[in-house]
């Protein structure tokens, strides 16, 4: 039986009065009323509570709770996700979700979604029916019995007793079913004479919801007796499934929801729950008419004016229903189109809002990363600066001390080489008057010291100062061999021959006492030599630093224009490069859309390396792909990496 078929079955009119068929139906006139719909008249009201407060928490839950109610799962679902948005942690959103879930035909998260609003601290009584038919669903009879007479007891409404009946009937307690359905048999309920004809078909009486079939479906009711045969052989929740959504097929969503039921709780011992207005005994059974007996004209009489009173009232019901039906669908009709509209009106509020934050959120995160890319490039800029500004002073240092040191050591070379010459004798004028030797304190005579003479003395002691041919670093000349000491083994320089003046006259030879105040030179002293040595060599070392520094600033900042900071998400990780395509694969199959044009990086993260998809030209964009792949159950996060880092292309097959 296709799910049309059932449809059609649960919502069509009852065309015909059920006696005929076997089962007892009113046999006076009934008083045509209008059928109460407090649900939709209070789902209405707080319509228009939203309508002047669209954030109003309490009007929130109690419209998706009415929606649910009226079988609009849909609009249920719509104003639960906005009390979410206002409240995550408001358990009663939990519990109003899980109502969606049972109307969507997914029992186990129903109960999964109860069972953490009960955590919450929600009392679940007020639950009861639409939690009792959750258990139902999975196959949990008396669970879910249990749960239909906590829902009977504070609010006995028609869906929970046909809720009530049709559990009983799947555990095949056939009789207790029909007490507690019996009420709203008499009220002609349809709806009530469809579950009827369920709990006879799931129970071996294919016959009898076959006339239910045929009364209320005509000339179609004949089309569900392979779905009647067929609901007796079936398991406990297949029959549910089948009783309330017309689905006889187990499909693989169904095995999948009811894996994520939570494990079913102890059943606790209750006196029951009794059905208001139900009188024990059953239904009146059919009048009939023994075939040996041959009825009277007056008999036929009556019972022509007994089946024409019948069917003035039946059709005196039919109109009566078409028009409240007419009635309370023009009303439903009006009060979802005023709901449509007004949820349209707030949801296009809520809309601007959220693009108005988000624009402001893109904006304000945009300006931050452009701040912060400007205040890198800047504090790069100047590390670069001050670095070669340093390698530049360190190298001017390191020339200035060795340049210092060159000429100390020069300095030092020519000191030791002046006080290896010997001081040339002082000689006596060639003319001039003759002055009496000084006689000094201790008896030795000095000869006299000619006034104006002090600075040919100089002159003369300079002038024998001598630098070797060595020490300059030139050859002799041609045709002069170098001098060399006896005593020491070391050349000794010849000075180079001039035009000799004529010979002065002789003098006297210098006194002892003279050659004793002859001023020595001093000695080359090896500790200074050392340190001036080892002064240079500290520069040298210093300056090389510097140099080390300088270039590798220079390689610091080639390296970060060839890898700058640029934006990524991490889709996945992992310790095995050799495993990130298969990876990105199974990604791309899960959200294709949202990875196509997408390229795959890598980049290493201590002892397991990141996948990557991008770049993407900001974290706003960025953030934007992990919330289109988050709805596609994808996790992920933005991140940014450093400039210098090295990130490399993922090559995927």
């Amino acid at each position: 039986m296709t799910r049309s078929l059932f449809n059609l079955f649960c919502g069509g009119a009852v065309l015909m009065s059920l006696g005929g068929v076997g089962v007892a139906t009113p046999v006076r006139a009934q008083e045509v009323v209008p059928v109460p719909t407090p649900n939709a008249d209070r789902l209405a009201d707080e319509m228009r509570v939203l309508a002047r407060e669209p954030r109003n928490l309490r009007a929130l839950l109690s419209a998706g709770e009415l929606s649910a109610k009226l079988n609009d799962p849909a609009a249920a679902a719509g104003f639960f996700a906005r009390a979410q948005l206002i409240e995550p942690t408001n358990p009663r959103v939990l519990a109003g979700q899980a109502m969606v879930m049972v109307r969507m035909e997914r029992p186990g998260e129903a109960l999964r979604l109860f069972a953490q609003a009960a955590q919450g601290g929600l009392a679940m009584d007020r639950y009861a029916s639409d939690r009792g038919l959750a258990y139902d669903l999975i196959g949990a009879q008396a669970h879910a019995q249990r749960e239909h007479r906590i829902a009977m007891r504070d609010d006995p409404d028609d869906e929970t007793i046909r809720r009530y009946a049709l559990s009983l009937g799947i555990s095949g307690d056939t009789q207790q079913a029909e007490r507690v359905i019996e009420p709203l048999l008499r009220r002609s309920d349809r709806a009530a004479w469809r579950a009827r004809a369920f709990i006879l078909a799931m129970n071996g009486d294919a016959a009898g919801a076959d006339r239910i079939a045929a009364s209320m479906m005509g000339g179609f009711g004949s089309a569900l007796s392979p779905f009647f045969r067929r609901l007796p052989a079936l398991p406990a929740s297949d029959k549910a499934f089948a009783v309330h959504f017309g689905e006889i097929r187990r499909t693989a969503a169904r095995i999948a929801d009811a894996s994520v039921a939570p494990p079913l709780p102890p059943l606790p011992r209750d006196a029951g729950v009794a059905v208001a207005g139900v009188q024990p005994g059953r239904l009146p059974p059919p009048v009939t008419r023994r075939s040996g007996d041959a009825p009277s004209a007056a008999q036929r009489r009556r019972e022509s004016a007994r089946e024409q009173r019948l069917a003035a009232e039946r059709a005196a019901q039919e109109r009566a229903a078409s028009e409240r039906a007419a009635r309370e669908a023009e009303r439903v009709a009006k009060a979802r189109a005023t709901q449509a509209r007004v949820l349209a009106a707030a949801q296009q509020r809520e809309a601007d809002q959220v693009a108005t934050q988000q624009r402001q959120v893109r904006e304000a995160e945009a300006q931050r990363v452009a701040d912060a890319a400007e205040a890198a490039r800047q504090a790069e800029a100047r590390r670069v600066a001050e670095a070669e500004q340093a390698a530049r002073e360190a190298e001017a240092r390191r020339m200035a001390e060795a340049e210092q040191a060159a000429r100390e050591a020069e300095a030092q070379r020519v000191a030791a080489a002046s006080s290896a010459t010997p001081p040339e004798p002082v000689r006596a004028p060639a003319s001039g008057p003759s002055l009496p030797p000084t006689v000094a304190a201790d008896g030795d005579a000095t000869p006299p010291r000619a006034i104006g003479g002090e600075d040919n003395v100089i002159a003369r002691i300079i002038a024998g100062i001598t630098i070797p041919a060595s020490e300059l670093g030139v050859e002799p000349m041609p045709g002069q061999a170098p001098v060399v000491d006896a005593a020491s083994a070391e050349p000794v320089p010849v000075a180079i021959a001039e035009a000799s003046p004529p010979a002065p006259t002789p003098a006297a030879p210098p006194s002892p006492a003279l050659a004793r105040a002859t001023p020595q030179p001093p000695k080359p002293d090896p500790a200074a030599e050392r340190a001036a040595a080892e002064k240079a060599k500290a520069a040298a070392a210093k300056a090389a630093q510097a140099k080390a520094a300088a270039a590798e600033a220079k390689a610091a900042a080639a390296k970060a224009k060839a890898e700058p900071a640029r934006h990524w998400v991490q889709v996945a990780g992992g310790a095995n490069v050799g495993a990130l395509p298969r990876e990105w694969k199974r990604l791309v199959e899960q959200a294709p859309a949202e990875f196509r044009g997408k390229q795959a990086w890598t980049t290493p993260l201590r002892f397991t390396n990141r996948l990557l998809a991008g770049p993407f030209k900001s974290t706003g964009e960025a953030q934007a792909f992990v919330n289109a792949i988050a709805g596609k159950g994808l996790s992920a996060f933005a991140w940014t990496s450093e400039a210098g880092q090295k990130i490399e292309k993922l090559s995927v097959k």
